[in-house]
């Protein structure tokens, strides 16, 4: 004779496994996703950016999106460095005379040169005017003037020229407008 019947063994296992989900909801802590920061009389919220979804036309322009996004990530860090070294330098040169910021800059130059100029020459065309796009937007300028400023004007011209055999137009301001994709990425990267 059996003791207990396996209608009995059912629902033991059903209590305990409710018994111990029970007591894992009253004693576990909850993580708040979204922190609010609470002033006197009002509530600050996270800013929360929405993006609409991709709707392609075809397969060709899926492949194009992508593939503009692969490069985009590639060339962020880049960007990054970049924006990040342009703000650097205007802090320091800030209360310099014209001499010692062409010295300064010089310097800087030559260390840029040493530590990227073999990581961004393996960039491609593409790639290359993907991080021109970047640097104008986060900057909010052309990479044409911030090289006229900081260079000698026949520099700048040269590297203009350069640039536009390559099809990498630096005197070309960033419009969001013009390059929807291309803003819509640097927003799902959080730029």
């Amino acid at each position: 004779m059996l003791l207990f019947s396996t209608s009995y063994i059912y629902y033991v296992k059903k209590f305990f496994f409710i018994s111990f989900f029970l007591l894992g909801i009253t004693t576990a802590k909850a993580q708040q996703l979204f922190p609010i920061y609470q002033d006197t009389n009002r509530i600050r919220l996270n800013e929360v950016v929405i993006i609409d979804e991709n709707k392609f036309g075809n397969d060709t322009l899926r492949y194009r999106y992508n593939q503009m996004r692969h490069y985009v990530k590639m060339i962020l860090p880049y960007a990054d460095k970049a924006v990040k070294m342009f703000h650097e330098i205007e802090l320091e040169t800030a209360n310099m005379s014209p001499r010692q910021k062409r010295r300064f800059v010089k310097g800087r130059q030559h260390e840029i040169k040493v530590n990227f100029e073999d990581r961004l020459r393996s960039l491609n065309r593409t790639q290359g005017s993907y991080l021109v796009k970047a640097i104008n937007r986060n900057l909010g300028t052309s990479v044409f003037s911030i090289l006229k400023r900081y260079n000698k004007p026949l520099k700048a011209y040269y590297y203009r020229s350069l640039g536009g055999i390559y099809g990498i137009d630096l005197d070309e301001e960033y419009d969001p407008e013009k390059n929807k994709n291309f803003e819509r990425i640097m927003k799902r990267f959080g730029y």
